[in-house]
């Protein structure tokens, strides 16, 4: 990852206009590298990235029901997986490869970026150093610094690059790799909640017995409809005060079916679905209910998708059994607490209001 060298000002959001590969583009390295962003600055991307998502759903689109069948989006140059708000960005994406590079980073593996292609930009997270926070301490007098700082950088899909050879792992997994990646990662999670099956059965969680209700694989359409089911209320159990006691923080929050920890949950299962390569099935997402209601929870809180995103993120971390260092979590999951500094709130606030009896979470 290029270092910063000079603070620039903030790319316009929502306009469209990304840089563009070819002739036309003054200065392109300039214009490509990875540059720090105020707070200001990063909420209009966050802002305009909640737009792109609004423009989706209103032409019919959910993005985070899109299949992913090679796996999540992930850094050439570095090989990891994206992460938060950037796998909702780069996997609403049509291109077909999981590989994003940036334009020198293309140049140096022999390739090009094809004249006319458009970047998708990308949000990264700096961690400063302990010398660099004592350096920030003594000189603004301040304690209470933030651990890291945003940066933005434009990539390209590997669709858009020609001369650069495609990773063994960018083709779609077999059948019998997707479902036995499927299984595995219920098998690695850490305390585990207790899972029954039952003819019946609406598939909810219930955080006060710590248990999921699932009807039979057999009732399901296909396999995929079945773990897709399972990793929406593995989402839900993640926010137990035993786990990632998400749902401590949320109390004045109501569990209805467009709050946030049904927001993160649906977007656990779709990083968790990405990552086994399944179908993510969009039966429910193909009513027109269900797209309106989502449009109005998104407009109404324009950092719903941000908080959502990055609660997700560390859900299914944590379903996963993942350590995470931080080098990943550069590649954009937003961090707890962002830009103390300056005065802003955590961004990870998820979770349903009760964990009584009568509580469930579908």
């Amino acid at each position: 990852m290029p270092s910063p060298t000079s603070r620039v000002p903030c790319p316009a959001a929502g306009h469209g206009d990304h840089p563009a590969a070819g002739a036309e583009t003054q200065n392109l390295s300039t214009a490509l590298r990875l540059i720090t962003v105020s707070p200001t600055c990063l909420m209009n991307i966050y802002e305009s990235v909640t737009q792109r998502i609004l423009a989706q759903l209103e032409a019919g689109v959910v993005p985070w029901h899109k299949s992913w069948t090679t796996g999540l989006p992930k850094s050439l140059g570095s090989g990891r997986e994206y992460r938060g708000i950037n796998l909702l960005v780069l996997g609403s994406s049509d291109y077909t490869s999981r590989y994003w590079t940036t334009y020198r980073e293309a140049q140096r593996l022999g390739g090009h970026v094809r004249k006319g292609e458009r970047a998708t930009p990308v949000v990264y997270w700096k961690w400063r150093t302990q010398e660099e926070l004592e350096r920030l301490k003594q000189k603004t007098g301040k304690d209470a610094l933030a651990p890291c700082v945003p940066f933005t950088s434009a990539v390209f899909n590997l669709d858009q690059v020609e001369g650069v050879p495609r990773p063994a792992d960018d083709i779609p997994l077999s059948r019998e790799q997707r479902l036995q990646t499927a299984e595995g990662v219920f098998v690695v999670m850490p305390d585990k909640p207790e899972i029954t099956h039952a003819l019946n059965a609406e598939p909810a969680y219930y955080p006060a017995t710590d248990r999921i209700v699932l009807p039979h694989l057999s009732q399901f359409a296909n396999a995929d409809a079945y773990f897709a089911t399972l990793y929406h209320e593995l989402t839900h159990a993640t926010g137990a005060p035993h786990r990632l006691n998400r749902f401590q923080d949320a109390q004045r929050d109501q569990p209805e079916k467009y709050s946030l920890e049904e927001l993160v949950a649906e977007f656990g299962a779709a990083f968790l679905c990405g990552f086994a390569g399944l179908q993510n099935p969009a039966r429910e997402a193909q009513q027109a209910s269900y797209i309106a209601g989502w449009s109005r929870a998104l407009r109404e809180d324009q950092r719903l998708l941000l908080r959502a995103a990055a609660a997700a993120q560390r859900a299914a971390d944590y379903v996963r059994g993942k350590q995470v260092q931080r080098e990943e979590m550069a590649l954009a999951e937003q961090p707890v607490v962002p830009f103390v500094e300056r005065g802003s709130v955590s961004a990870a606030a998820a979770g349903s209001a009760e964990s009584g009896a009568k509580l469930r979470l579908g």
